[in-house]
């Protein structure tokens, strides 16, 4: 097995939409070509703070091992959630946003949400949410996980490359309530 690790190490970048790139040759140490900032070795990692995302590079290039988001929705903003979705992952150029899991915490003040319960993560654009659930109904305070949407069509769209990823109402705005609640996702970019 071959191995190289002269300079294998966890790169970091603190600017939000940063990828790493496949780097011009497998010497850093060479003047020509020069390495960029975001060029990495096979098998080095690349951790984007700013976003909470994970890089590396295999055989076949950069990848996504995966990303964190939290967002939590103030009472005022969830009784607006269908009109006026608000963005849990900002788009990366070249990139579909995919959820792997999510769950919601409800901090239960004193009234439900009521109609319009159906809380889901969308990417903007999308027809089809690809997390969701009818819980932001609850009356005590919880966390549960959100079930990932798998029903589609031939014409639904779900990962759309370049687009945010929301969390929004399914139909209408929800009425009453007054609990915030905090959304949890983590997520992988696959190349557009």
């Amino acid at each position: 097995m071959a191995t190289q690790d002269s300079r294998i190490k966890v790169k970091r970048s603190t600017v939000s939409g940063t990828v790493p790139t496949v780097a011009p040759s497998t010497d850093h140490t060479q003047p020509t070509p020069a390495w960029s900032a975001t060029d990495i070795y096979k098998g080095e990692l690349f951790i984007n703070q700013a976003d909470n995302v994970v890089w590396s590079r295999g055989d076949d290039g950069v990848f996504c091992i995966g990303g964190t988001a939290e967002l939590t929705i103030a009472t005022a903003d969830v009784l607006h959630l269908n009109t006026t979705p608000l963005n849990i992952v900002s788009a990366v150029s070249g990139y579909s946003i995919e959820v792997v899991s999510a769950s919601v915490k409800i901090d239960f003040s004193t009234t439900a949400y009521a109609t319009n319960t159906f809380i889901q993560l969308i990417t903007n654009g999308g027809t089809t949410a690809q997390y969701g659930a009818a819980i932001i109904n609850a009356t005590v305070a919880t966390t549960k996980k959100l079930p990932e949407i798998a029903t589609t069509t031939a014409t639904t769209t779900q990962l759309i490359a370049n687009a945010d990823l929301q969390v929004s109402v399914k139909t209408g705005d929800p009425t009453a309530g007054d609990s915030d609640i905090t959304i949890f996702v983590n997520y992988r970019l696959i190349p557009a």
